[in-house]
């Protein structure tokens, strides 16, 4: 008799049912790993699991620590917003002191400087006796003096200003330098001081080596290519000499150059107000975040006090980027520059010239019709800090808005040794 298999035989037991063979032993080793991997895995993520918790209760901790402090007395910042609100304050960029912030410092009074381009010396050998003053003025009419440190040439310096005097002399020319640091005490100087001419061929390590008070050197070169040179103290840190105010410029005026109706000289420079009557902010040089840029060491100084200039007649101005940091781009606005002479580029329509720090070329122009032309660096964030100009010919009505020049200050030389620094919200 027949019987078929069912599943309720099978179920019961009383169905042999067929043996499965083992694994191969290549695929049983396979097999082993696997689960080996599987178990390590399942520990793995134990453990994970195991440290998020843990980190979870020390941040819960850590918050309520600091919830805990916060609410109670020692929060200094919120008892004290005023403190708070200094301590927020990056030194870089903490405003200027004010002059009222100077409370009565001495500093001497500004004098407009005179933008006309001296001529050369008479000579063979044009000499030149450079000297060095340190003394108290103001770079802005709105903010505190402060300590500048700039060249006199020839007897002919710039106090109630930090501007130095061009040297000027033609191409070819041999030029002797007796540099003298600090000529009488009047001076101020208190510090050794160096000179470095960029139009010169000479071994640094030989002459722009620093020089003591009271102490000179003297050293010659021939001036062989023509342009505005910066010429500017050497000595460590460069960076806090050149902007507390040591630089001017050399023209080297080229041969064949025709005459013009006007000739004039202008350097920007850069300078960066920490303290009261102190030197340049350390900070803010690093930062190159200056508190003034300025024509020929004041901001401002022509709109105070305009430059006559002729309507119809050519023009030359003499450009020194003096920085030490900061780009310049030299424009007149309400004309267009028939030449520019950039670094021994020549071009013509120009409508800007573009500067580095140290280099300088002149531009010439004319003023087709009387007005008032403003001249400013086209970089606005530095024109809105001092860098802007007026040019004005005769016959045409006077700026409007032009600010009176300041009245206050000495009218006798100011030295660091007479003020007390004053720190920033002291």
């Amino acid at each position: 008799m027949s019987h078929t298999t069912t599943d309720y035989d099978r179920a019961r037991g009383e169905v042999d049912i067929p043996r499965v063979p083992d694994y191969p032993p290549e695929l049983a080793e396979t097999r082993a790993r696997e689960q080996g991997w599987r178990d390590w895995m399942v520990v793995g993520v134990g453990m994970t699991a195991l440290l998020a918790i843990i980190a979870i209760i020390f941040g819960v901790v850590a918050i309520a620590q600091t919830d805990s402090s916060s609410s109670g007395p020692a929060s200094s910042m919120e008892a004290n917003p005023a403190t708070a609100s200094k301590a927020a304050v990056n030194p870089a960029f903490a405003p200027a002191p004010t002059l009222a912030a100077a409370k009565g410092m001495p500093y001497e009074r500004f004098q407009p400087v005179n933008p006309n381009l001296p001529a050369v010396p008479t000579g063979t050998v044009k000499h030149f006796r450079v000297g060095v003053m340190q003394h108290i003025t103001q770079v802005d009419p709105n903010l505190a003096p402060v300590q500048a440190w700039t060249y006199t040439v020839n007897g002919v310096g710039y106090r109630g200003t930090a501007a130095s005097p061009p040297i000027v002399v033609n191409q070819g020319d041999r030029v002797q330098i007796e540099f003298v640091n600090g000529t009488s005490k009047s001076m101020g100087v208190d510090m050794a001081h160096s000179i470095d001419f960029h139009a010169a061929h000479l071994p640094p390590n030989k002459y722009y080596t620093d020089v003591a008070p009271g102490k000179s050197e003297t050293f010659s070169f021939v001036a062989k290519y023509a342009g505005a040179f910066m010429y500017h103290c050497a000595t460590q840190p460069v960076l806090t000499h050149t902007g507390t105010g040591m630089t001017g410029m050399m023209v080297v005026k080229p041969r064949n150059l025709p005459p013009v109706a006007r000739e004039l000289w202008i350097t920007q420079q850069e300078f960066y107000i920490g303290q009261a009557g102190g030197i340049a902010d350390q900070a803010k040089l690093a930062a190159e975040n200056p508190d003034v840029v300025a024509f020929n060491g004041y901001a401002n100084e022509y709109k105070l006090d305009p430059i006559t200039a002729p309507a119809g007649k050519p023009i030359r101005v003499w450009v020194l980027n003096a920085g030490p940091s900061r780009w310049s781009a030299f424009h007149v606005i309400g004309t267009v520059f028939d030449t520019t002479d950039v670094e021994g580029v020549v071009a013509h329509g120009s409508q800007t010239v573009s500067l580095a720090p140290s280099q300088g070329g002149w531009v010439q122009f004319t003023l087709e019709s009387p007005g008032n032309y403003p001249f400013v660096t086209h970089d606005f964030g530095s024109m809105v800090k001092g860098a802007a100009g007026m040019l004005h010919t005769p016959g045409a009505p006077p700026p409007k808005g032009a600010p009176p020049a300041p009245t206050g200050g000495s009218t006798k030389p100011v030295t660091p040794n007479m003020v007390h620094v004053t720190a920033m919200g002291s």
